[in-house]
């Protein structure tokens, strides 16, 4: 009976799952349509989920998060879920903020889930990164890379990992609050989870999106305005007089010391 059971949800959840819209960016001069989830009736902002690893897979936690999510107000793409070789994820997420701040969205925000991390952070790292809301870790680890100078982030971070998770996550995790520089840091470890949340679901759901939604929402700042004046060319040359009459006045007309004492 439990097996007919797993195996009813698993259909259900790849069957919802492969119903998801596209959202097309161009990176590099090339066309790529990315799975997309829009919101449901409200809108808070736009999420882009970063399923990390060399490989790109689908995965059924990952669309079934971005789907609930969906419902809860918020336009979801997935990243390294739908595989091509010519262009890597880290190369498309730009192009996938642009595109999610084009609509308008009042809130963008990143969720990193499993291997590569250091990828992600080497890239909001710097100054010239594309600015979002918050970011997400989601029992997120990096296997090869080591990240050996300081990062500061402009943005909160909430660091999610399971009771029961990979080793490296929780190992990991337990440095990384001191090593990153961020205007708030919120860690959590969910009681009973596992690296995949296969009966968590609803409680990740609950914690992300609880915390994205009370993210404070993107101002866009109005171009600078530039006056330029052009005085006349009547007035210029008056006060050009003026000022050369009291230049005069001044060195040809010092006080006498009689008339100081």
């Amino acid at each position: 009976m439990n097996s007919l059971l797993k195996l009813f949800i698993l259909f259900y959840l790849m069957s919802s799952s492969l119903f998801a819209e596209t959202m097309n960016i161009k990176v590099n001069q090339s066309d790529l349509s990315l799975p997309f989830w829009s919101s449901k009736l409200l809108n808070y902002g736009g999420v882009i989920i970063i399923r990390g690893g060399e490989q790109a897979h689908w995965s059924i936690l990952l669309a079934s998060l971005a789907k609930q999510l969906a419902q809860n107000g918020w336009s979801v793409a997935l990243l390294n879920c739908k595989e091509d070789k010519s262009i890597s994820w880290i190369d498309q997420l730009p192009n996938a903020i642009s595109a999610l701040r084009q609509e308008n969205n009042k809130r963008i925000v990143i969720v990193h889930y499993g291997d590569q991390l250091n990828v992600t952070l080497d890239y909001f790292n710097k100054p010239q990164a594309k600015l979002v809301n918050g970011i997400v870790f989601l029992s997120a680890y990096d296997l090869k890379s080591k990240f050996d100078k300081p990062i500061h982030l402009r943005f909160p971070v909430f660091d999610i990992a399971g009771q029961f998770d990979y080793d490296v996550v929780l190992q990991q995790r337990a440095n990384r609050e001191a090593e990153i520089k961020a205007p708030n840091y919120l860690m959590i470890e969910m009681p009973g989870a596992q690296h995949d949340y296969q009966y968590s679901q609803q409680l990740l759901l609950a914690f992300v999106h609880g915390w994205m939604a009370k993210l404070p929402e993107f101002i866009p700042q109005p171009p600078p305005i530039l006056v330029s004046y052009v005085e006349p060319v009547g007035l210029t040359k008056k006060l050009n007089v003026e000022a050369k009459s009291e230049a005069e006045s001044y060195i040809y007309h010092q006080p006498l010391l009689s008339e100081i004492n």
